[in-house]
């Protein structure tokens, strides 16, 4: 990892969707002026997003980011100067089996990210079985996302480092999975409505290690940072907050989150984010 030196005040870590991105699903040139302009006095800016890299690389591009990223709500803290990884968690084979016999015995369909021994990652998906699905893949299929493959079975796992696996069903259905899992099996879970599919929740499995806190801490702590703000809308930035020395919720948040907030800024249609570093952030 870069050594990054000198005296850091504050680090701004915002999630991505619900949060800097907006409705369309990218950072309004607002936003992105903004932030670019901070960055060049000094500003410590970056994200944690539940995304992979290959889900937000074209979103971030435009960003001038100079310290790592938050991926997959924490499974990765990749360096994007160095293009790599420098810290990676993967799901344990008993974990996976337990999960995946589960699901069959359900009659439910998952969704499973991996890696190769290369680093090289796919989403491994059985079909498309709801409506929250249809807008998870299909969106990704619509920016070119080349790791999506439709399998017959998940034989196909064998030698593969897994990621995360996550199902996406209508409300209700995974409330009593994400019980089960909470309790019999030491991971990561993270439950949440999909933002683009109202109506649907993600119940995302992961390492034990893999969360925005965890993350964010040893983004904090590698950076020497003084003070950790953070930004978001969504349930799973829920550990982030309850981190953060500063937390703020945009406008279009769910309840929870502003109920732990420092404060509640302007919406992400409205560049509630970048505003708010714009009229805080004081250069070194």
């Amino acid at each position: 990892m870069k050594n990054f030196g000198g005296v850091i005040l504050n680090l701004y870590i915002s999630d991505l969707d619900g949060t800097l991105l907006n409705s369309d699903q990218v950072i309004s040139k607002n936003s992105i002026n903004i932030i670019n302009r901070l960055i060049k006095l000094g500003l410590k800016f970056t994200i944690a997003t539940a995304r992979s890299y290959e889900a937000c690389q074209s979103i971030l591009e435009p960003l001038n980011l100079n310290i790592p990223i938050i991926l997959n709500n924490g499974a990765f803290i990749y360096d994007t100067i160095y293009n790599k990884n420098v810290v990676e968690n993967y799901i344990d084979d008993n974990m996976v089996k337990f999960i995946l016999n589960y699901y069959s015995s359900k009659n439910i369909f998952p969704i499973v990210s991996a890696a190769n021994s290369i680093g090289q990652k796919k989403v491994f998906y059985r079909g498309i079985f709801n409506y929250g699905q249809n807008v998870y893949i299909n969106s990704r299929k619509e920016r070119g996302d080349k790791r999506l493959e439709k399998i017959d079975d998940f034989s196909i796992l064998k030698g593969y480092n897994i990621i995360n696996i996550f199902a996406i069903e209508a409300k209700g259905i995974l409330d009593d999975t994400y019980k089960l899992f909470t309790k019999k099996i030491r991971g990561s879970f993270h439950y949440t409505e999909e933002i683009y599919a109202r109506g649907f929740f993600w119940l995302e499995s992961m390492n034990i290690n893999s969360s925005k806190n965890s993350a964010a801490k040893f983004l904090k702590d590698s950076l020497k940072a003084d003070k950790l703000i953070c930004f978001g809308d969504n349930l799973n930035d829920l550990p982030l907050f309850k981190l953060a020395d500063e937390k703020y919720a945009v406008e279009n948040a769910y309840q929870p989150l502003k109920d732990l907030s420092t404060g509640v800024i302007e919406s992400n249609n409205k560049d509630g984010v970048a505003k708010f570093i714009e009229n805080n952030f004081k250069s070194a």
